[in-house]
């Protein structure tokens, strides 16, 4: 080659080819640059702040106790509705209060002292009789704490409390926890050991914020309700209908027993409580002659009675909650009355593990269709140089090839990508 044909300029098909390049790759930018601000916002749905929000919507709305959430001071962050009604306060206006403002004087020094330690990590829970002294009447009950998150800072710590009243005819508190703390690092009582109501309650709603699979969820969720109401033996839990459940979570073999048997015989109280929707009681299961089929072969079984109590979220029906005593006529109306308080958080939880599910396949369905648009646009880019055309036509003669050939978009898009361009181009040829 010459020094004058080195100075002669590019021919011009050259510098068209290289200017559309330059054009495509300023279009891929735009597209990447797009994609990770969907990528953001998609991070931002399954944030901390939106997990917050979800469990003031779906958990603690519908509990018909109070549940609220303090600093290591003890100003109110968050509050439930049946708070704010007890209190006798706006809920918007609660958040900012003192909780000490609404309690008896001689609960105060208590309160103080639980605030200490909860909030710098040297006790596990916190459990009292307390009065609540709001606007309207003085109401009594039972307040269980436990730190949602500890700091050396206790101004800067969040507690998490549940506030049961002697309203919902609950036994009271016995002795032991009387003005109790769990010293922190020694974990919940061991299975099988009994908690409060306020302490399951505080449990459960702590669900609603985990990643746990369903399996474990229901676990988790059979054994709270197991040690929560006095004469359950076994608990299980069923989710959708009973005579076609989508998952069923059970805490024992002898659960999964009874359970087995009203399945293979089409009827028992499991069935009846979704049915009606209301709870359903039996002091003897081998006994009662509601469910002939299952009591001539409950016998072989551990069971006698039960307690099935219908789970449910904005009235519409989720599952049951089953409760197993070995012993006949072993439910109280107070077992009951825990039971039906149970089984408001596990409905609520089983709805936000729901909707979890659900922003997690959205999720999933975003993130690949912004894959596979980056993928495509690139692809366009592409064709675009190669064939000298505009961006809608190199898009179009991917669909064309793509009907013709049954294959998807996003996999000609790859092949173009990945070097197969002059393939690509021939077979659509």
């Amino acid at each position: 080659m010459s020094a004058g044909d080195e100075r002669r300029p590019p021919p011009a098909d050259l510098v068209g080819e290289l200017a559309e390049l330059e054009v495509a790759r300023e279009e891929l930018q735009v597209a990447e640059e797009e994609l990770r601000v969907q990528q953001q916002e998609i991070a931002r749905l399954v944030s901390r702040v939106d997990r917050e929000r979800r469990w003031q919507e779906h958990v603690a709305a519908v509990l018909p106790v109070g549940l609220f959430v303090t600093d290591g001071t003890g100003q109110v962050l968050e509050a439930n509705p049946a708070m704010a009604a007890l209190v006798g306060v706006a809920l918007p206006r609660l958040g900012g209060k003192p909780l000490s403002v609404y309690l008896d004087p001689e609960d105060v020094r208590g309160l103080r002292w639980a605030l200490r330690a909860l909030g710098a990590g040297r006790s596990a829970d916190y459990r009292a009789p307390v009065t609540i002294r709001g606007r309207g009447a003085a109401v009594t009950g039972q307040l269980f704490g436990a730190p949602d998150v500890v700091h050396a800072d206790a101004g800067r710590a969040r507690i998490r409390w549940v506030l049961v009243t002697d309203e919902h005819g609950l036994p009271p508190a016995g002795p032991g926890e009387q003005e109790a703390a769990r010293p922190a690092g020694t974990g919940p009582p061991g299975d099988g050991a009994p908690v409060s109501v306020a302490e399951a309650l505080t449990q459960l709603t702590r669900l609603a914020g985990t990643d746990a699979d369903r399996r474990q969820l229901l676990l988790r969720m059979s054994v709270l309700a197991q040690r929560a109401v006095p004469a359950a033996d076994w608990v299980s839990v069923t989710v959708g209908r009973p005579a076609a459940p989508r998952a069923i979570g059970s805490d024992s073999a002898a659960a999964q027993d009874v359970d087995g048997r009203q399945l293979r015989t089409e009827e028992g109280p499991c069935r009846d409580a979704a049915a009606l929707q209301e709870v359903v009681v039996t002091g003897d299961l081998r006994a009662d002659p509601r469910w002939p089929a299952l009591a001539r072969i409950a016998a072989a079984g551990p069971v006698r009675g039960v307690l099935a109590v219908p789970l449910a979220v904005s009235g519409e029906p989720t599952g049951v909650l089953n409760v197993y005593a070995a012993a006949a006529e072993a439910f109280t109306e107070a077992d009951r009355r825990i039971a039906e308080l149970v089984a408001t958080a596990i409905a609520a939880v089983l709805d936000e593990a729901a909707e979890r599910e659900s922003l997690r396949r959205l999720t999933l369905n975003l993130e690949q269709a912004l894959a596979s648009r980056a993928v495509i646009d690139q692809a366009k880019g592409v064709l675009m140089a190669r064939l000298h055309v505009g961006a809608d036509e190199a898009f179009a003669r991917l669909v064309t090839l793509s009907n013709r050939l049954n294959v998807k978009v996003r996999d000609l898009a790859h092949l173009v990508v990945e070097g197969h361009a002059d393939e690509v181009i021939a077979a659509g040829s």
